[in-house]
């Protein structure tokens, strides 16, 4: 289930360098902080743009001035915003967040739609050396909601757009920026994205109700990125590319509806590792699956990290605190998984107040034997 999105924004991040093993790719993951105005954040995809250089994804935002240190003082909210990060071995990151009207009397989420009646969450984006292309789920407030009570789970998914952003490597301020349609509300494209050949691989959920259904592969070749619409196939149960959106007889990939996962290969063990949080809502652990093929068949899935901020024995410990928003960033390891994930609490007032939860955490863990 897609949950509270808070973003990044303008800040410089100090980084942590993890000792790796001889010829291991290893560069630190932002350790963010709360500055210039960024006060919490959950989801955080990356799309490595250039050597060193990602562009970072988020959601849902507090957004201060550039003095403000605490969430009770935030000015506002925006729904996404983007950062480009820079991280070299043996030095700090450094980090740049974007959206639009920034400090402001009323900011606005950089891919705004114009009102504030629905919004864009990024899922994955995918790279092709020109341009960047993001999955982003369209959401509005469930009807009868109120402000407070779609902050957490008030919301509804009402399909998928696709932002194309060009001029990647200038500046975010000068990106052009075009939105289209992609999908309905059962079908939610591009929870991950990976290159496959001359193709581009799109892993989406097919949602059979509220909490329920499970996940699909859908491809466009890669020079069709631009105008996926009359490029799409899907595999069937029959293990078969089919021209048009995942059907009935969408093949089911993965027995778990998630709205956010990371899928990446891993060349030092030959494997694609799936990654997310377990199949339990909440859940306690982030779990990995494994193929030979970026379309599976997957393994079962198996616990490679225990969230501490779930665990009872924790000081720190809330039975009102969740974990979830698990992502890899393989631009920063080969040979290891770079993961974040985030927590956030069912109360709003406890999100608010306690700061050691919403924001990306950032653990380093090894890959499956």
């Amino acid at each position: 289930m897609k949950v509270l999105f808070f973003v990044l924004f303008c800040v410089t991040c100090m980084c942590s360098q993890t000792s790796s093993s001889k010829g291991d790719k290893l560069l630190p993951l932002p350790a963010f902080s709360y500055t210039q105005g960024w006060l919490g954040a959950d989801d955080a995809y990356s799309v490595s743009v250039a050597k060193n250089t990602s562009v970072w994804l988020f959601g849902d935002t507090f957004a201060g001035n550039k003095d403000t240190k605490l969430r009770s003082k935030a000015t506002t909210m925006v729904r996404n915003s983007v950062g480009v990060s820079i991280c070299k071995s043996g030095a700090q990151c450094t980090m740049q967040y974007y959206w639009q009207k920034p400090y402001s009397a009323k900011p606005r989420s950089f891919f705004d739609t114009g009102t504030d009646a629905l919004w864009y969450w990024p899922l994955d984006g995918y790279f092709d050396g020109k341009s960047l292309y993001v999955a982003l789920l369209a959401v509005q407030n469930k009807p009868g909601a109120g402000a407070d009570a779609a902050f957490v789970f008030g919301f509804e998914i009402v399909g998928t757009k696709l932002a194309v952003v060009d001029d990647v490597h200038s500046s975010p301020e000068k990106w052009h920026v075009t939105i289209q349609d992609l999908t309905d509300t059962h079908l939610w494209a591009g929870v991950s994205m990976v290159p496959q050949g001359r193709y581009v691989i799109w892993y989406s959920q097919v949602s059979t109700g509220e909490g329920h259904g499970f996940m699909t592969a859908m491809r466009v070749p890669a020079d069709k990125m631009a105008k996926p619409a009359g490029n799409w196939e899907y595999l069937n149960k029959s293990n078969q590319w089919v021209a048009g959106l995942a059907g009935q007889d969408a093949i089911h990939l993965i027995e778990q509806p998630i709205s956010e996962m990371s899928v990446r290969y891993h060349p030092s063990i030959k494997k694609w590792l799936a990654l997310s949080a377990g199949p339990e809502f909440p859940s306690p652990r982030a779990v990995v699956r494994l193929a030979d093929s970026p379309t599976g068949p997957w393994s079962s899935p198996k616990t490679v990290y225990e969230f501490p901020e779930m665990n009872p024995k924790n000081p720190d410990f809330d039975k009102d605190t969740f974990c979830y928003a698990v992502k890899e960033h393989t631009e920063f390891a080969e040979n290891k998984i770079a993961m974040t994930y985030a927590c956030n609490s069912v109360v709003i007032g406890k999100a608010i107040a306690n700061m050691k939860i919403y924001f990306p955490r950032t653990v380093m863990l090894e890959l499956p034997k």
